[in-house]
Formats: structure tokens, sequence, C-alpha cells
């Protein structure tokens, strides 16, 4: 029971907040952005604050510190661009003008495929299912590699919001102390060293999955480049930028980024499709044995059955970006509701 109007006017404001945050939904992805931005940069942040100056008595300020490891980034970018991403927009352009011909393709070999099921000796039933699981794949790849493009290039296209990204990552990256001392202000005092312990084990679980992520991501689409390039398969930068988006959703997403370059092999002959699907049953057992524990670890520690829901709901309300927030989110609610839930019981415990 509410004792206080103190205690009236605080939920008052909590619903508020709650009810306009539910209504600007436009600044959800430049805030995204920026955080990310801001996780993946601060590790270089800090080691070029902390290296010393004048026999250890300076150190570079913070401020400046972030504007140094901005110019190296956009240095960075800028060789990335003209190396990668030019090449990139040409390949993608004749994948564009070639899609209508590859659909078409797409569609003859699923038809042939069928009529070898159908002079086979396969019962009715079982000659459906997979002639509907055929044309249901090839439509499928098709679609989805032509929403991840669409998706990527919209949030390109986004010049406005995405300006105030690194202004925002600059802020974060500044001024985390602040805003964490902030919210744990807002709060009642003795509940302040839980919430500081919820936000330091929620910040270590962000920090390390998108690190870790960022850098599996950008592997594996440089070892699938490399495969596709070397197996002559077409248009191997795009099916290398595809396994790169498609590696954030944990789980399907290897499976998802390896249909299209499947299909496309597939237009050239049987053998060069089983080549290709042994190499991406090579690079999953080498990504879960070899990448994913090394860089990984136990970051994000999730039943699969957890994983699996979380990326049906995401996926659900959001599509593909769903999925790729649909677990480090149920990563931060675990952390949230495992200290909420024995919240009592550590006061009781006191």
């Amino acid at each position: 029971m509410i004792k206080s109007p103190a205690a009236i006017i605080k939920i008052i404001i909590l619903a508020l907040g709650i009810y306009f945050s539910s209504q600007v939904t436009a600044i959800y992805l430049p805030l995204i952005l920026a955080i990310i931005v801001a996780f993946i940069l601060n590790p270089f942040v800090n080691a070029l604050v902390a290296i010393p100056f004048s026999a250890g008595k300076y150190h570079l300020p913070r401020g400046l510190a972030i504007v140094l490891i901005f110019f190296f980034t956009g240095l960075l970018l800028t060789l990335v661009t003209t190396f990668i991403l030019v090449p990139f927009i040409d390949e993608f352009n004749k994948f564009v003008v070639d899609l209508p011909k590859l659909v078409t393709k797409i569609q003859e070999l699923t038809l042939l495929i069928q009529q070898h099921a159908n002079s086979a000796q396969i019962p009715d039933n079982i000659r459906q299912i997979i002639g509907n699981g055929l044309s249901g794949a090839a439509s499928y790849a098709v679609g989805l590699t032509r929403n991840a493009f669409n998706t990527l290039f919209s949030f390109a296209t986004q010049i406005i919001e995405l300006i105030i990204v690194p202004v925002l990552a600059y802020y974060f990256l500044k001024d985390w102390r602040s805003l964490k001392d902030g919210v744990i202000a807002l709060c009642p005092v003795s509940m302040r060293q839980q919430v500081i312990t919820i936000i330091e084990e929620m910040a270590g679980v962000v920090s390390s999955y998108i690190r870790g992520q960022v850098l599996i991501s950008v592997i594996i689409g440089f070892l699938v480049f490399c495969g596709m390039y070397f197996l002559q398969v077409d248009y191997p930068l795009v099916l290398g930028l595809l396994a790169t988006l498609t590696e954030a959703i944990p789980i399907i997403g290897p499976i998802i980024g390896s249909i299209p370059a499947l299909l496309l092999a597939s237009l050239v002959s049987p053998l060069l499709a089983a080549k290709v699907a042994a190499f991406y049953i090579l690079i999953h057992q080498v990504e879960n044995n070899i990448i994913v524990p090394n860089i990984m670890g136990h970051t994000i520690d999730l039943h699969p059955t957890l994983i699996i829901l979380s990326l049906l709901i995401g996926g659900q309300f959001y599509g593909i970006s769903g999925m790729i927030l649909a677990v480090p989110v149920a990563a931060l609610l675990k952390v949230l509701l495992r200290h909420l839930w024995y919240l009592n019981d550590d006061k009781e415990d006191r």
C-alpha cells in the first residue's frame, strides 16, 4: 500500500516516462547504435587514457582520448569504404540486376527436382511435402536476402538520425559514470548498492556480448567471402556480408545465411553445391568449437531453449532487427529478474 504523496508522484512520473518512451520510437535506432558504438570503443578509450606521459605524471583527458579514437575509427572506416565497400556496391548492383534471372533459375531448379521426385516411387503426400518445402525454402532465401539488404540500406538512408550517433556515443563514453550516478541517485538509499550491482552486471554482459558478437560476425563474414571466392561461387562479397549480418542471430543465423549460397551453387552444378554445403558445415564446426568459446566464453549464460524462444518473440514483434536484439535483451532481463526475485530475501538475511 502506498503511504506517501511522494511515492504516488514517482509512480505517475514513471508511468508518463514509459508512455512517452513508447511514442518516440524514432529515437530507438540512433540510441541503440550509439550504445553499441560506445561499448565497442570504450576499451580503446580506456587504454589510451591509461598511457602515461612525462614519467607517469600526465594522462590524456578522456574527452581528447575519445576524439582521437573517433579519428582513427573514421580513418579505418574510410579505408574499409575504399577497398571493401566500393567493390561491394558494384557487386551488389550486379546482384540486383541479375536477381530476377536468379529467381527464375531457382524456380526452374525447383520444378526439375519436383519432376524427379514425381518420377521416383515416392508416396504422394511425401512428394507434396518435398515440393512445398523446396518452393518455400527457395522463396524464403530470396526474400530473406532482399529483406536483409533492404534493412541494411534503410539504416544508411536515415542520414539525419545517424548523424547524432557519434554525438550520443561521445557523451556515453565521456559521462558514463555521471549518467550511472544520476540513475542511482533516483533510487532509495537502501537500494542503491543493489542498483549499482545490477547496472554493473548488465553493462558487463552487454559490453562483452556486443564486442564478441561483432568480432565473430566479421570473422565469419571474412571466412565465407574467402570460401565463396575460392570455390568460385557468384557474388562472394554479397554472401560474405550476408553471413556477417545473419551471424548476429544466434543458432539459426548461420543456417539462414548459408541458404542463398547453396542455391547459387546449385544453379551451377550439384558438385559445387555439395562443396559449398561441406564448407558451411566446416565453418559451423570451427565457429562452435573454436571461435565462439574463445571469444564469447559464457557471456550469455542462457539455455538454448530460452535463446530460441527469445528469437521467436523478437522476430514476431520486430522482424530481423528483433531477432538480432532478442538475445542480449533476454540476458539483461535475466540479470534484472534474478536480482529483483531475491531482493526481499537479501533484506531478510541482513
